[in-house]
């Protein structure tokens, strides 16, 4: 079976996986962390189902390696579930409805919550990690069409 998550060790990995993949869902992690053994089964089986060739991409930062790509998002709770347009963390329109209310949530800087921009999801949230997930696949199969028919 292919691995479908990319281990990230440096900003300069995360800028050549970022530009050739319209969306990056990122999974900030350390070896230490409970929580983040417990959800990385969830995430690397979202991941081989999701994965849409040079549209959506999943990738693996241990903080502790690659404290650099950590740092270039703030990130310091673990997991953190980072989702990337285009190399930034802009946000994503998941739907309102899609996802549950919950503290977990971080969406775009003066987004209207329940319906703005999703960036990230801390903790080990499965239930809207799942959602998340599945509703980007959606905006990534388009891009993947897209990208086939100008090849």
């Amino acid at each position: 079976m292919a691995e479908h998550v990319t281990n990230l060790t440096s900003l300069a990995e995360l800028d050549s996986l970022a530009s050739t993949n319209k969306y990056v869902v990122i999974d900030f992690t350390a070896e230490w962390c409970p929580p983040c053994k417990a959800i990385a089964p969830l995430y690397h089986k979202l991941a081989g189902e999701h994965t849409v060739s040079n549209a959506l991409a999943f990738a693996r930062v241990d903080v502790d390696e690659a404290s650099d790509v950590a740092a270039k998002f703030s990130v310091s709770s673990m997991p953190t579930f980072l989702f990337l347009v285009d190399g930034e963390p802009k946000g994503v329109d998941i739907g309102a409805g899609v996802l549950a209310e919950r503290p977990s949530i971080v969406r775009a800087a003066g987004a209207a919550a329940p319906d703005g921009p999703v960036v990230a999801i801390r903790g080990a949230d499965p239930m809207n990690l799942v959602a998340a997930v599945k509703k980007i696949a959606t905006l990534a199969a388009p891009e993947a069409e897209e990208a086939e028919e100008t090849a």
